[in-house]
């Protein structure tokens, strides 16, 4: 019986880092969403929207220690966790979007530049980039 129960925490571990995983995956087509929009000229840019981003990134990394934990447990009594590699992987992606967004979002030279880029884009001031085999406009 102990043996059963110990299974049933695992399934659950599983389900617990796949939940994870999902969540990954709604900010990451979120995010892909949001920017293609203002670069498409359907939404207006604002940057409250990086911090939004960037806030909800880092908040998907706090429960990682604790899955870690459960997975640990899990490896000790020989289970395998299914989902085990795609969690992995999801949190490597989420601490290098949360490292590279440390000291950017705020007063940072780089945002300025792109902010600089997208207003020059809407006002029209940006070239279109051409494939080698189009013509472009002199």
């Amino acid at each position: 019986m102990r043996r059963h129960v110990e299974a049933i925490e695992c399934h659950d571990c599983e389900d617990f880092l796949q939940l994870g995983i999902d969540a990954f995956k709604w900010l990451g087509r979120a995010d892909r969403v949001i920017r293609s929009a203002v670069y498409r000229g359907l939404a207006e840019y604002d940057p409250s929207l990086d911090v939004a981003l960037a806030t909800l990134y880092a908040e998907w990394l706090r429960p990682c220690t604790f899955a870690e934990q459960w997975i640990t447990r899990q490896e000790q009594r020989c289970f395998r966790v299914d989902n085990l590699a795609e969690f992995r992987a999801c949190c490597e992606e989420v601490r290098a979007i949360v490292e590279a967004n440390e000291g950017t979002l705020e007063n940072d030279a780089l945002v300025v530049l792109r902010d600089d880029a997208i207003d020059a884009h809407r006002k029209g001031e940006t070239l279109e980039l051409w494939e080698s085999d189009q013509p472009q406009d002199a």
